[in-house]
């Protein structure tokens, strides 16, 4: 008996050091989220939903601005960090509470600030992934390991080969398919075929996505108390900019027919703060979308040098 357990212990033993070796293995290809958890405490941030994660360039604000504090991008997704405060206590311990100088880009749309009918309060966001974590600057992060990557750890290093096998293979505009990278800066790179068919066919799934199942959405007080909160906390801290980014025509239109108040909703808010609301929905046009919801990498480039020029303008 003794012997069994024993032999039960090592096993223990071993397995457990496996998954801490695997876990050093962890980078931008583990999943679309885990490396902004490993990071250090951050002194500048772009803050939203998955399309600034993908659409607003850390190196290039930074290029433009010339801050003393490097930008970190700390989006997520819809499902993640919309304002609530799940996402206000993970911005509290990922900020520099150091720091008064620093540079904040809160991008908003109407579903970052909305919820499912009937919903209680005390159930939004119950499955983000941000919830009830111990730790968000750590490296590795166990806590979120354990909590959300049930792949298997294994798959860490599995993973860390294969996007580099299909980085070989593949370039941004010709790729079968889709695949992503999170860099160091926060910024999601998604590799995608941008084929015109391709784009379109990806863009009616999404727009379907968000007529059968986001337009049962409606304007949420407590998410709208919370980004009125998260704007308090980040003006302690530095300029803070809120920001409606571009998104593909259709997509648009139906967000005005379910939200049209919602323009008026940042004016007002940002009056009553004394913030600038930078709502760059009048030059969609000039930007292609891998979905109609996001700016493909390239673009997002364009995209980021004029929204680092306008806050230049307005920080003389």
């Amino acid at each position: 008996m003794n012997k069994f357990l024993f032999k039960i212990f090592l096993l223990i033993i071993f397995i457990s050091l496996l998954h801490i070796i695997f876990s050093f293995f962890s980078d931008g290809s583990t999943d679309n989220f885990y490396l902004r958890l490993t990071s250090k405490k951050q002194n500048s941030m772009i803050l939203g939903t998955s399309r600034s994660a993908q659409g607003v360039h850390p190196s290039v604000i930074d290029t433009v601005l010339k801050n003393k504090y490097q930008m970190y991008n700390f989006s997520f997704s819809v499902n993640n960090s919309s304002y609530g405060k799940v996402y206000y206590d993970a911005i509290s311990s990922k900020i520099n509470k150091n720091i008064n100088d620093g540079i904040f880009i809160m991008t908003v749309d109407p579903w970052s600030i909305s919820s499912k009918i009937g919903l209680d309060t005390t159930m939004i966001d119950h499955n983000s992934i941000l919830k009830n974590l111990s730790n968000y600057n750590v490296f590795p992060n166990y806590h979120y390991l354990l909590k959300n990557y049930n792949k298997g750890w294994g798959s860490i290093l599995l993973k860390k080969i294969e996007y580099k096998i299909l980085l070989n293979k593949s370039s941004l505009e010709n790729f079968n398919g889709s695949f992503t990278f999170l860099q160091h800066d926060g910024l999601l790179r998604v590799y995608t075929n941008m084929d015109s068919i391709y784009v379109e066919n990806n863009t009616k799934r999404k727009l379907k996505h968000y007529k059968n199942y986001m337009s049962k959405n409606v304007f949420s007080n407590y998410r709208y108390n919370y980004l009125e909160k998260t704007i308090n906390l980040l003006k302690m801290h530095g300029d803070v900019f809120l920001i409606r980014m571009p998104i593909d025509d259709n997509l648009y239109k139906l967000e005005n027919t379910i939200f049209p108040k919602f323009n008026n909703q940042m004016n007002v808010l940002t009056k009553k703060h004394d913030l600038k609301y930078l709502n760059y929905t009048n030059i969609k046009d000039k930007f292609r979308y891998t979905d109609g919801n996001h700016i493909c990498y390239t673009d997002a480039i364009n995209f980021s040098n004029i929204l680092a020029n306008d806050i230049k303008n307005f920080l003389k």
